[in-house]
């Protein structure tokens, strides 16, 4: 059996649980590609993951962040696919239900992360069924293209599908100077948005403000709904993307418009949070959740990226064997964007 190298964990822990070693390489079934990975990002489902408050069990490879060349095929592939560039779509799904029958491959009742169940990127191969590789234009190189599936798919479901944010909007990205929160502020740009941005950070700031934020709101307290009432001339934002949640949620609540649309991404703390049903009642907010793109928003996404719309926002590129320090800067919230892993 061919070897390959891999980054893993044994326990769940801190950062340092991370290390690479050597394991098996997977072989392609009937259906499948072999993807040489060329480079993965970190994504802070990875860091909840390694320590273990989501679930899944250790001794696994993390990453759903993954982009590079198809090496080897099934019998059921064509061998023209052969040295095709590809992002990999992040969930393994049935491909029969009635969500994924309908596009909706995100939604599908038998889906799951890669990573949290088998051809986690943290590697220098990855085996996943032949759909699930899509080919990248020529104009990306393979660090830009690790990023298509999420964040920026992510923020485009969230963004352009499920707010359906639209021109002249005011949208409010909470954690903007994070890895999602940097790429939604261009997505929304995109469609010719206003965007507040609300990062805990002065040092983020410059960073969020390059994105092309309008106005950039400092708020270590993350006390932020106030100046967002007033830069909106009391009006509020129809759109609220919250990346944050943990502490931000009542805030994002209090920021809105009449009959806003608050769009729930993360949950930094893993763990409940309270809600004003008055004030979502009052001004009739509707609060909608929101996670992995669907193959349309990778196909947006790739064509943002290629044509500069969305520019990837990297604070970091690491070697495959330093993730245990990709996890602590995430931790730490001690980089502006995504950490890419990229060279053994």
């Amino acid at each position: 059996m061919a070897r390959m190298q891999a980054v893993t964990f044994a326990a769940f822990g801190a950062p340092n649980v991370l290390e690479a070693r050597e394991i098996e390489r997977p072989e392609p079934g009937p259906g499948d590609v072999l993807v040489r990975i060329h480079a993965a990002g970190i994504c802070y489902h990875d860091v909840l993951s390694r320590a273990g408050k989501i679930g899944g069990r250790p001794g696994r490879v993390l990453g759903h962040e993954i982009a590079g060349e198809i090496v080897a095929v099934g019998d059921d592939v064509p061998s023209g696919r052969i040295a095709e560039r590809v992002v990999i779509y992040q969930r393994l799904f049935c491909g029969s239900c009635r969500y994924c029958l309908h596009g909706r491959h995100d939604l599908c009742r038998k889906s799951r992360v890669l990573g949290e169940e088998g051809a986690g990127g943290y590697a220098e191969f990855a085996c996943v069924p032949a759909p699930n590789a899509i080919a990248i234009p020529d104009a990306l190189d393979m660090t830009t293209a690790a990023l298509a599936v999420c964040p920026v798919g992510t923020s485009v479901r969230a963004a352009l599908g499920v707010a359906a944010t639209s021109p002249g909007q005011t949208v409010l990205v909470t954690g903007a100077g994070g890895g999602l929160g940097l790429h939604q502020i261009q997505v929304a740009k995109s469609v010719q948005a206003r965007v507040l941005a609300v990062t805990g950070s002065q040092q983020k700031a410059q960073a969020v403000r390059a994105a092309g934020a309008d106005e950039v709101i400092v708020s270590a307290d993350l006390k932020f709904s106030a100046e967002a009432w007033r830069l909106t001339q009391k009006q509020g934002a129809e759109v609220v993307l919250d990346n944050v949640v943990t502490g931000t949620l009542r805030e994002s609540l209090r920021a809105c418009a009449q009959n806003a649309t608050v769009v729930v991404l993360g949950n930094i703390a893993a763990q409940p949070v309270e809600l004003d049903p008055g004030l979502v009642i009052m001004r009739r907010i509707r609060i909608a959740g929101s996670g992995n793109a669907t193959f349309a928003d990778v196909d947006t996404a790739l064509h943002l990226l290629a044509a500069e719309k969305v520019k990837p926002c990297i604070g970091c590129v690491l070697p495959f064997p330093k993730a245990a320090e990709g996890h602590a800067m995430l931790e730490q919230r001690a980089v502006t964007g995504r950490v890419v892993l990229a060279g053994w």
